[in-house]
């Protein structure tokens, strides 16, 4: 933390904020360029929320074509006749099985995301301050069934 005291530069902040954007963890942001979590925390806080949700949509987006990539390349690897040869069955059911197991990986973590964000809607419901129950509702009905018992007898 040796930056005490000093202003960061506008590259400095933009460099955080995409770095946060793409691993989403304070304490490596800080340690990778040598600034306090608190620091990042304020950066990250008040960057503009559009411009950080579009950075941390196009880190993602950047990852999973890499992701893709990558599987695609074994994918074509495991075609070859050669290699189909070569192979025994174990392996390739282990092959298989990671492919399997990457593919089906983002659609589980797009449905975290989605559960995080109802824990976090669930969250702030409880925490917001019950609101003023309307009393002059109350007060009107029973003035009503006042009216309703003397006028009955």
């Amino acid at each position: 933390m040796g930056r005490r005291g000093k202003k960061l530069d506008e590259k400095t902040r933009e460099a955080i904020i995409a770095h946060y954007a793409s691993c989403g963890n304070l304490s490596e942001t800080a340690r990778m360029f040598n600034v306090s979590v608190s620091t990042v925390h304020k950066v990250v806080k008040n960057s503009p929320a559009d411009q950080f949700e579009e950075l941390r949509n196009q880190k993602k987006k950047e990852h999973i074509e890499k992701a893709w990539s990558v599987i695609n390349a074994y994918i074509e690897h495991v075609y070859n006749p050669e290699l189909i040869q070569k192979t025994n069955a174990r392996d390739s059911a282990i092959v298989i099985g990671t492919l399997w197991d990457k593919i089906n990986r983002e659609k589980e973590l797009e449905f975290k995301g989605q559960e995080i964000e109802l824990k976090r809607q669930e969250l702030e419901q409880k925490n917001k301050a019950p609101e003023a129950p309307n009393v002059q509702i109350y007060l009107d009905a029973l003035r009503g069934e006042v009216k309703d018992v003397f006028n009955d007898e």
